[in-house]
């Protein structure tokens, strides 16, 4: 690693800075259907930020496994200059004690495993199969489990940080083999699995029916003209919120106001939201407030408030996906993290439901203000 890091000459911000946005923009992508991550070109991308080509890489890759069993018998995975550049990066980033940067190269390395699965083993994609796929999944599949594809591939990324970053910062080469094919297999295992399912339904002829046009009707009417009108700030919105961390102190007020909960509650909440982590939480978390959405006063009106408490207090329904479930989840996820969650659950059921009406209105409260 030393002689290729003397050789390099790393643009450390500006790398950084497209690495978070290259797995920001992957982990919101890939809750739609069919997507598959372009992460070739960002290889030359960072090659170029590091002042490095791939000649480069192949003399390192060879040196790096020269009189090794990996390279004796040819192992591509092993010896792939590409992961072994991840690899180089993620060194880097421990070496600068830089851990944010080092959990984006982690994850950048699964979403890259993901991608280059599905392309070798699906020719082509119908997004109706796909969603019809992720709907006959069984609970317990890692893409059910964590609620979206991009959730399932962070939660193997931290897994992987956590059995695997020791092995990477001692450049212990044994280690190293078998977290590359350790880590392809874990993400290849959970995404076969899923084209089984997915060629399974293309056999049945099943999968989501094509969408009626919708009745032109009030309330048809109305939801298709909000739909058009909020979509693309449903985008910005994630962004301002979980990509660059922003904490909204107004809108962060006005939830504690009408939640009436405990300041430092609200604050850990805020914060802690801020991950890109919660990217696909907060898109279903919109769409569905969105979709729920009948006259414009419960978006930009005096409904706003006792409508978004209406929906927090549903006891029973058919979807799959609702609102409040989606609320729930992601505050649990917030305290587990912020080392709340054992504080919570001593709290009063009235209390605890507060807390989630409080998330519920910071996050439609930072919507609203940008819409309307």
């Amino acid at each position: 690693m030393e002689e290729l890091l003397k050789k390099a000459k790393i643009d450390y911000q500006t790398l950084k800075h497209e690495l978070n946005r290259s797995v920001a923009y992957n982990l919101s992508s890939l809750a739609e259907p069919c997507f598959y991550p372009e992460l070739k070109k960002k290889y030359y991308e960072f090659l170029s930020l590091c002042g490095l080509n791939e000649p480069d890489m192949r003399e390192f890759t060879k040196r790096k496994w020269k009189g090794t069993i990996y390279q004796k018998y040819n192992l591509h995975i092993i010896v792939d200059p590409i992961t072994n550049f991840y690899i180089f990066l993620m060194q880097y980033f421990l070496k600068k004690r830089d851990i944010a940067a080092y959990k984006n190269m982690m994850l950048f390395h699964y979403i890259r495993n993901y991608t280059n699965y599905l392309s070798q083993n699906l020719d082509y994609c119908i997004s109706d199969s796909f969603k019809y796929a992720l709907e006959i999944l069984t609970k317990n599949h890692l893409f059910i489990r964590e609620g979206t594809i991009g959730n399932a591939l962070y939660y193997l990324a931290m897994e992987g940080i956590r059995q695997w970053t020791e092995v990477i910062e001692k450049n212990d080469l044994d280690g190293m083999a078998k977290f590359i094919s350790g880590s392809r297999h874990r993400v290849a295992q959970s995404t076969r699995s899923f084209l089984k399912a997915y060629y399974q339904s293309m056999k049945e002829g099943s999968g989501f029916k094509p969408t009626l046009e919708p009745t032109e009707d009030e309330e048809n009417s109305y939801q298709k003209e909000v739909t058009e009108k909020v979509s693309k700030q449903i985008e910005n919105i994630i962004k301002k919120i979980a990509v660059y961390k922003t904490v909204d102190i107004k809108a962060q007020e006005e939830a504690r106001e009408f939640s009436k909960i405990n300041s430092s509650v609200a604050t850990i909440i805020a914060s802690g939201i801020g991950d890109t982590k919660y990217i696909d939480n907060l898109r279903i978390i919109l769409k569905l407030y969105v979709k729920s959405l009948t006259a414009s006063n419960q978006l930009c009106g005096k409904d706003f408030y006792d409508y978004v408490r209406t929906l927090m207090s549903v006891k029973r329904t058919r979807s799959r996906l609702f609102f409040k479930q989606q609320i729930n989840i992601l505050l649990i996820d917030i305290l587990s993290r912020k080392r709340y969650k054992s504080t919570y659950e001593k709290l009063t059921p009235q209390t605890q439901f507060l807390i989630n009406l409080y998330l519920a209105y910071y996050i439609t409260i930072v919507f609203r203000n940008s819409v309307c």
